[in-house]
């Protein structure tokens, strides 16, 4: 018989696994579900990567401004001490120039190339190169005794005025010093990069032209001052101190602006005002105000140095303050970097491990689905998927074991059909055979009975067969004994007549055996009525004790549904057990991660030297809240571990205690069975005890009828003579037919 069934179930498969030509399928059916999630994750990773790497490159480039800012800072501390080095030469010749100054103008020189070429800016490094090549070859001039005081002052003034103020600029521009994000650092550049530099030359060219105009007066006027002199004296201070009022207005709105400058930059700023305000009264009062040069070039070369050194401590406390801030700012450019780097590592490995987790949550599932398919496919009907979850796969992995089961169950019945299919038709053709030697006379032939629908007609037909044969052999004993006893009856007949003399004789004595039997049977009646009342009260009590053991086995069904539901609860706890479990592995793996992040971040911030001080110091506590949180999922699992032991316990008590229920309500229900048993006896007994009473009262009645029929006896052998000549002749006839009856049956074949 074909298993249609299972063939079409199996093509329905092959053909639903079957793709479309790829010519004609869209690009997106040809991937796999796996391929299509990696797809998807791209197409979000893609963008957020995009977007980090924008981010990363903004951070990144603050970062590298910052840096190039704090390098840009530096060579102002080169550059200061060198500006005063040159601004302490004016007003000398060269016979008298302070061998510091020269000293100082040197160190400084090639501190400043060292500190340019760092800064990694060409033009601030040939600045650099050219300021030195000048300074060297002033320095050099000087102490060959070749410039006079005008010749110094010339030259400084175009170091002064041109290279270093060039430089400073240059600096302000190249490395982003007015566009940085702090406006205190921008207002702290200007100050050092334009006020001071420019203001403060021009003070000190001013002042030094004052020394050499007054001692040339003095050499060459004897002091007196004309007209021409006081006017050009007066043009100058009053350039000076419109200088003054500049650099005390750029001083007091850096101080309003920024009030923690005031308290750092305030006294230097007031000091280096009021020193410079006092060398231009000195040489004033020294000169206009007397109209003769009464002040000594000396007093004017101890007051310039004193306004030098205040003007230069306040530029100095001024670049520190600028360089400190510069440094701020990057240091904060690099933590922010730092941080961002730090989140975007933490978000792409969490968004990475989530990814993973939901492709391999949706592809393992469907890896296992399409693999039984493909077995289902083949014909393995006894392929089953576990379920995983309860979502759409979960709902889906069960219509597949559903179908699968329903599927296998449908070919086991086609199976199981066509099996009895081919059995009954062997059956069939078995008892055709059997039934055509039983049409052909052979009554010893016997159909096979089966168990199936033909086992009951072949079973009837041999019990008719049986009955039939059974008739034969009756009638054809019947026959020889008709024709034996025909024999029989014809020498009897002779002794009939004889024995009819002899009946009435008998017959009396029959008449008294049967008043004796009569006596007997009361008795017997007498005691089956008793027996039958002792069956009664047995068949009582069978029948309560087959109730007692009803209500026990009613007992014992509660009690082994509650075992079961017990076991169920205690199976559905080791589940949630697993489940807890699988949520503290989880837990053990995001601290194992984050113990290797806080790792990676503390080598980056000891590469990051001072700065990654602190960030370290956060990467170190969340190790340490890592450790503990792995410590934690450890002890968890540990309690988990030992509660799944006790529910095993649990389990197998209760397995124990159900097999025991089970056992004990097999034997109740034997026992019940027995008492059934025993109720059915009893009340048979009872019946069969009621049954002989009624038949012993009834023989009695028979036995007093029969009294009076033995005297009928002896009245009826008397009329027996006649009858014996009529069956002699009546007994010829039945010899005739047994002989003819007997001819037709020798045609069966009768089983021995």
């Amino acid at each position: 018989m074909t298993n249609t069934k299972f063939a079409s179930a199996t093509d329905t498969l092959s053909a639903r696994g079957t793709a479309e030509p790829k010519s004609t399928t869209p690009f997106l059916s040809r991937l796999s579900v796996g391929q299509k999630l990696l797809l998807s994750s791209a197409l979000i990773g893609v963008p957020l990567l995009g977007v980090s790497g924008i981010l990363g490159s903004l951070y990144y480039q603050n970062y590298r401004d910052a840096q190039l800012q704090t390098l840009a800072t530096q060579p102002f501390s080169n550059m200061e001490p060198l500006q005063l080095a040159l601004r302490t030469m004016r007003g000398y010749d060269s016979a008298h120039v302070p061998p510091q100054a020269l000293a100082d103008a040197a160190k400084q020189t090639a501190l400043l190339v060292t500190t340019a070429q760092a800064t990694g800016i060409p033009e601030v490094r040939d600045s650099a190169l050219s300021i030195k090549s000048k300074t060297e070859s002033l320095i050099n001039q000087i102490k060959g005794k070749q410039l006079s005081a005008d010749d110094i002052l010339t030259v400084t003034g175009d170091i002064l005025y041109n290279d270093l103020q060039d430089l400073f600029s240059t600096l302000s521009k190249r490395g982003n010093l007015m566009t940085a994000s702090d406006p205190k650092a921008r207002e702290l550049a200007r100050m050092s990069s334009e006020t001071f530099p420019t203001l403060l030359p021009k003070i000190g060219g001013i002042f030094g032209g004052l020394i050499v105009d007054l001692e040339k007066a003095r050499k060459t006027q004897g002091g007196a001052l004309n007209e021409v002199q006081l006017n050009s004296l007066t043009e100058k201070f009053a350039e000076a101190d419109q200088l003054i009022q500049q650099f005390s207005a750029s001083a007091d709105a850096l101080t309003t602006d920024f009030p923690d400058l005031k308290t750092s930059l305030g006294p230097a700023f007031e000091t280096a005002l009021s020193d410079t305000s006092s060398a231009f009264n000195v040489a004033q009062s020294g000169s206009i105000d007397t109209r003769k040069v009464t002040v000594t070039q000396q007093k004017l070369f101890d007051v310039s140095d004193a306004y030098l050194a205040s003007q230069y401590k306040a530029f100095d406390q001024t670049v520190a303050a600028m360089r400190e801030t510069f440094r701020a700012q990057q240091d904060s450019a690099q933590r922010k970097l730092l941080v961002l780097l730090a989140a975007l590592a933490a978000l792409l490995t969490l968004v990475g491990l989530l990814l993973s987790r939901v492709i391999q949550n949706i592809t393992r599932p469907l890896g296992q689905l399409t693999q039984a398919s493909e077995k289902l496919a083949s014909g393995d009907l006894n392929v089953q998927v576990q379920v995983q979850s309860r979502d759409e796969l979960g709902l889906l992995t069960s219509s597949f074991n559903s179908a699968a089961s329903q599927l296998k169950a449908s070919a086991d019945r086609n199976e199981q059909e066509r099996l009895e299919a081919q059995k009954l038709q062997h059956n069939v053709g078995e008892f055709l055979d059997v039934t055509m030697d039983i049409a052909e006379g052979d009554l010893t032939k016997r159909g096979k009975v089966t168990e199936d629908v033909l086992g009951n007609v072949v079973d009837s037909i041999n019990l008719m067969v049986e009955e039939l044969a059974h008739t034969l052999r009756g009638v054809q004993e019947a026959s020889n004994s008709v024709t034996n006893g025909s024999k029989t009856m014809l020498n009897s007949t002779n002794q009939i007549a004889q024995g009819a003399l002899t009946t009435a004789e008998q017959t009396r004595q029959v008449a008294q055996q049967a008043s004796d039997l009569n006596t007997r049977i009361q008795a017997m009646a007498t005691t089956a009525q008793a027996s039958a009342e002792k069956a009664r009260q047995a068949l009582s009590a069978s029948q309560q004790g087959q109730e007692a053991v009803s209500s026990t086995l009613q007992g014992m069904q509660e009690i082994r549904n509650t075992a079961q539901e017990t076991a169920q609860r205690v199976q559905a706890l080791t589940a949630r057990s697993e489940e807890i479990q699988q949520i503290v592995d989880s837990i053990s793996h995001i601290a194992s991660q984050t113990n290797l992040l806080s790792l990676h971040a503390s080598i980056e911030a000891a590469g990051a030297g001072e700065a990654g001080s602190r960030f370290a110091i956060v990467a170190e506590e969340v190790r340490q809240l890592a450790d503990e949180s792995n410590t934690a999922a450890g002890r968890i699992a540990a309690l988990i571990a030992g509660i799944q032991a006790e529910i095993r316990e649990v389990s197998q008590s209760m397995q124990q205690n159900a097999a025991q229920v089970e056992q004990g309500f097999m034997v109740a229900g034997q026992a019940g069975e027995r008492l059934r048993q025993i109720g059915e006896i009893s009340e048979a007994s009872a019946q069969l005890a009621q049954d002989m009473s009624q038949a012993a009262g009834e023989q009695v009645s028979g036995v007093q009828q029969m009294g009076q029929s033995v005297q009928q006896i002896a009245q009826i052998a008397e009329h027996s003579q006649t009858s014996v000549q009529q069956g002699r002749s009546a007994a010829e006839q039945l010899q005739q037919l047994a002989q003819q009856l007997d001819q037709s049956l020798r045609r069966f074949r009768l089983p021995s």
